[in-house]
């Protein structure tokens, strides 16, 4: 149990390549609770929630402090931010504590460019003057109980089947009967107290967005729905943990790929974390910036 083994970290001056370019957006996904699903009810037991995507940090910080908010009803909630996240995205954080791991344990590992982007950032964040780790919580046993709540969610979304791709009319069909959803719920609340332990030893976890570059238009359009779904673990693996557990996380561009597409590199926090991923996030994008990077207009064979 436990991270998966690996090699000790050298120094950074030791393993790291020269810097890519960076893309130019980032993405962030907030702890449960802190955006409001009114009028609408829980959904799918709280692993989906809002978030934005934007050209700066701080324009994610002055948005969410406009978002956030509890509404009467709410199943969750948690306290207004003090300060403001704005405020938060123009502070320094405190030298962090920061695990990172291109292997995802049991999903797999990161491609090789991927891995080197993570390198690099892991550089930078030392540079800054944080302590960096290789170390990973465990997500065995997460992968059955979260795919029922999303094929339930599937199932509860009332929308014609004719309207609906045939993944996820299949999803839907894989639903079952209340109590396995309700099992299912109780397994990954259990499985997430163990992954938020991991954070009373870590400040923040750094993981890569996704496992592998993203599919080509139509790659995937031939595979029956068990070998789709089977296609979107292996490469979004990284990124559901987190809302099983409601924990912040965000995503920041790093650089590019050989075919000239995006990179993100993930920073996950504690539960109510914002604050510390905005202020991480913006030094991230003091000392290297994104905002003026685009990508190529289009790709290579």
């Amino acid at each position: 149990p436990g991270c998966v083994p690996l090699p000790t970290v050298p120094t950074a001056g030791d393993r790291f390549a020269a810097r890519r370019p960076v893309a130019a957006l980032s993405d962030s996904n907030q702890s449960r609770g802190r955006i409001s699903n009114a009028p609408a009810g829980d959904y799918q037991s709280g692993i989906a929630t809002h978030g934005v995507l934007s050209r700066t940090v701080a324009d994610a910080a002055a948005l969410l402090d406009v978002l956030s908010g509890y509404l009467p009803g709410d199943p969750y909630w948690l306290p207004d931010p003090n300060p403001s996240f704005l405020t938060a995205a123009r502070q320094n954080p405190p030298i962090l504590r920061i695990a990172v791991s291109p292997v995802v344990p049991p999903f797999g590992v990161a491609i090789a460019p991927y891995q080197s982007q993570l390198e690099q950032m892991a550089q930078l964040l030392e540079s800054l003057g944080h302590q960096v780790e290789i170390a990973c919580p465990d997500f065995t046993g997460l992968l059955e109980p979260f795919l029922t709540l999303w094929q339930a969610g599937a199932g509860a979304a009332g929308l014609p089947a004719a309207l609906v791709s045939p993944f996820n009319n299949w999803l839907a069909e894989q639903a079952g009967a209340a109590g396995k959803y309700l099992q299912a719920v109780t397994e990954i609340q259990v499985i997430s107290r163990k992954i938020v332990a991991f954070f009373e030893q870590y400040d923040v976890l750094m993981l890569p967005t996704y496992l592998h570059e993203p599919p080509r238009i139509g790659q995937w359009q031939s595979l029956d729905p068990p070998a789709l779904q089977e296609k979107i673990i292996g490469w979004v693996a990284p990124c559901p943990p987190f809302n099983a557990t409601g924990q912040p996380g965000i995503s920041l561009p790093c650089g590019f790929d050989a075919q000239g597409l995006p990179i993100g590199i993930q920073f996950a926090g504690p539960p109510a974390g914002e604050a510390l991923l905005l202020s991480l996030a913006a030094q991230i994008e003091l000392a290297r910036p994104w905002r003026q990077q685009r990508p190529p207009l289009g790709v290579t064979e």
